[in-house]
């Protein structure tokens, strides 16, 4: 275990610990960093790139020390270092860029004072006589001869705004149009206070990022171009980005007031200092050249001097064994819904129909991890937001972690859910996945299409489950990575006998014979709170002893205590929703997705009740869609008076032989899952 320390515990160092430790990963080595280093002010990007390195350095033991920025050395590093008690044949290399002799020898005489003996003390003015960022702890190496760059349909081409000030609609309308060029893709690195001018201007769409958003790495594996402008290299990440980029084959464009690439000596091309004029020369000087430019650039002197190799044999670092090829590819399912199981659901039934060579494999929240394994499929358990007191962000963090851990880059991400994840763009991002995004539509009004689709290009494809109706198929994305697939929907087949055994079996579970049955499908509570429709309904079927009541939830859905206290309504957790359904004399359901369609495919007489959480699909216009052709009655959640009618119009005024009649002369769509199957599969049989 290599330990990463800092000459000084500041914001800056921990970049450049974070940076130096996935760079050491990269090339093999196992390298962490002691959690005691984190800052207060880490910001949430920080903390998701630290989450795979930070350790309690009580807990381990470490076979490496390497110090970082060892021209600044402060009390807590030598502290740090005497508490380790390393052994004599432990080595400990440091870093830094000094001014002078005597700060060389300095360093190295505090540091053979903390630890007992003389360090490895590596002066990187010697090996970088021009730095690009003099004062960056971090050594700002890379590794060279890392092969061909992965070819994309559209060159990426990522512009660091730097110190550009955004105090004119004319620079972001610059960039709006560079957004929409076909010939590349643009994505804009900007600090907080540029992003925050952003979504405040018309321009809130424009496709940023945050310094902390990716690292380096990543951001250097997924551009082809990069441009900086500003003055001087902003900050260590951007430094570490133009390096890496460069080093892997890239083409850097010095775009900066001061030339701060060039100056360096860097092989980057010398661009024009305003966005205006950068357009042109992209598409005139560079995009058709790109070849002939790194290669012309991988002959440069100055690629030797951030060769990470050198640094290693500096610091005689052992070469780390070869890691072990996954045998085999791959197709990983996250479905974002731990409590509905819809989500879960719907992957389930697309992962059964994948051709034989794939290998689906899940990670689901724990609700979702019984239906999923008793489809035999293997099952990764993820940890949900457990109240509204823990960090925003911790649950995710830790996905992030656990599916860092199982996939691999040639595997295939299928992520089933709206709102696209930081755990799942970072993940995309870092593991260089092909991926897919299953996107239900039907967003209710208010919802921002930008804030939802701004993650969207990370996927090689979208793929929409339509609705059965084609009025309810809103199209919220274009391009030849969309494609729409027919509905996805589990169903089942229930014959006379079964449905007239079902009924008699659940007469002796609950003790009392019954001429109706009722289903209430409702949801588990935590989208929107049901207990009034529970209890109203409660209430109604205890009046009538010839009725049995089942409130139907998945397992792990939560359910107001008031509905057990009933006695005609008894409460029925179970993954068999459907076959209670086709058993039932009347369905009462929500007018969820899954819902609706089982509903539909399955000729059940129902009265819909819409949710209406506002992070939901727009379940009312999905409902008022079956109502309309006379399939279903509806009714809103506030039309209390209104349900008891209803249910007595079904029940006991033959409504619901209205409703199955007219189920009975429509033709539903054909299903869409193997055909959502081909198209993941085809994603993975391409990728690499």
């Amino acid at each position: 275990m290599i330990f990463v320390e800092a000459g000084q515990r500041s914001l800056r160092s921990f970049d450049s610990q974070l940076i130096f430790a996935e760079q050491l990963n990269a090339r093999g080595f196992n390298a962490c960093i002691g959690s005691e280093y984190l800052p207060e002010n880490a910001g949430r990007g920080r903390i998701y790139e630290a989450a795979k390195f930070l350790v309690d350095q009580e807990e381990y033991q470490a076979s490496t020390v390497f110090i970082l920025g060892a021209e600044e050395i402060d009390d807590l590093l030598l502290s740090s270092l005497r508490q380790k008690k390393l052994a004599l044949e432990t080595p400990v290399i440091a870093t830094g860029r000094f001014k002078s002799q005597q700060s060389y020898v300095g360093a190295k005489a505090r540091l053979a004072y903390a630890l007992g003996r003389e360090a490895n003390v590596i002066d990187l003015t010697e090996m970088q006589p021009r730095s690009i960022l003099p004062t960056a702890a971090s050594p700002l190496v890379a590794e060279l001869g890392q092969g061909p760059r992965p070819i994309r349909q559209k060159t990426a081409v990522t512009v660091v705004l730097g110190s550009i000030e955004l105090d004119t609609t004319d620079t972001l309308s610059c960039l709006a149009r560079m957004s929409n060029q076909s010939a590349y893709t643009l994505r804009i690195i900007v600090s907080g206070a540029q992003n925050e001018a952003i979504k405040a201007s018309p321009f809130s769409d424009l496709p940023t990022l945050l310094y902390t958003d990716l690292s380096p790495h990543s951001l250097a594996g997924s551009t082809d171009i990069l441009a900086m402008f500003g003055t001087g290299v902003a900050g260590v990440r951007m430094a570490t980005l133009a390096v890496e980029l460069i080093a892997a084959g890239g083409v850097a464009i010095d775009c900066t007031e001061d030339e701060a690439l060039m100056s360096a000596g860097a092989p980057a091309l010398l661009g024009p200092k305003s966005l205006f004029a950068f357009d042109g020369y992209l598409t005139g000087k560079v995009l058709g050249h790109r070849a002939m430019i790194a290669q012309q650039a991988s002959k440069s002197p100055w690629l030797q001097t951030v060769d990470i190799a050198r640094l290693e044999a500096a610091a005689r670092l052992s070469a780390p064994a070869p890691k072990t090829a996954p045998s085999g590819r791959q197709t990983l399912f996250l479905p974002t819904n731990g409590v509905g199981l819809g989500h879960a659901q719907r992957c389930t039934i697309i992962a059964k129909a994948l051709p034989q060579r794939s290998k689906p494999i899940f990670a689901a929240f724990h609700s979702c991890v019984p239906l999923v394994r008793r489809e035999g499929i293997d099952c990764i358990p993820l940890v949900a937001r457990a109240s509204a007191e823990d960090h925003i962000n911790a649950n995710d963090i830790l996905t992030y972690r656990r599916l860092s851990a199982a996939l691999n880059t040639a595997d295939t991400f299928v992520f089933d859910g709206g709102y696209v994840f930081d755990s799942v763009y970072r993940v995309i991002q870092e593991r260089r996945l092909s991926a897919v995004w299953l996107r239900r539509g039907l967003w209710p009004k208010g919802r921002s299409r930008p804030a939802m689709l701004r993650r969207e290009g990370i996927f090689d494809r979208v793929i929409v489950p339509s609705e059965a109706f084609d009025e309810l198929n809103d199209a919220y994305s274009y391009g030849d990575h969309v494609h729409y697939v027919g509905p996805i929907v589990r169903q089942v087949d229930q014959s006379k006998s079964e449905r007239e055994a079902l009924r008699e079996r659940l007469a002796d579970r609950f003790g009392r014979d019954f001429k109706h049955l009722v289903v209430s499908m409702l949801g588990g509570g935590v989208a929107s709170d049901r207990s009034a429709q529970l209890q109203a309904l409660s209430g109604m079927f205890e009046k009538r002893t010839d009725c049995l009541h089942l409130v139907v939830t998945w397992p792990g859905s939560v359910v107001h205590p008031s509905a057990f206290g009933w006695t005609n309504t008894r409460v029925v957790h179970t993954l068999e929703a459907t076959s209670l359904g086709l058993a039932a004399d009347l369905v009462v359901s929500a007018a969820g997705y899954n819902s609706v369609l089982e509903i539909l495919y399955h000729q059940l007489p129902a009265i819909l009740i819409p949710q209406s959480a506002p992070y939901l699909d727009d379940q009312e216009r999905r409902a008022r869609a079956l109502a309309d052709r006379d399939l279903c009655a509806i009714v809103t959640e506030r039309e209390l008076m209104k349900l008891e009618r209803t249910v007595s119009d079904c029940l006991d005024h033959g409504e619901t032989e209205v409703y199955q009649a007219a189920l009975q002369t429509i033709e539903p769509p054909k299903t869409g899952a193997e055909q959502a199957a081909r198209l993941i599969a085809e994603v993975g049989g391409n990728h690499g």
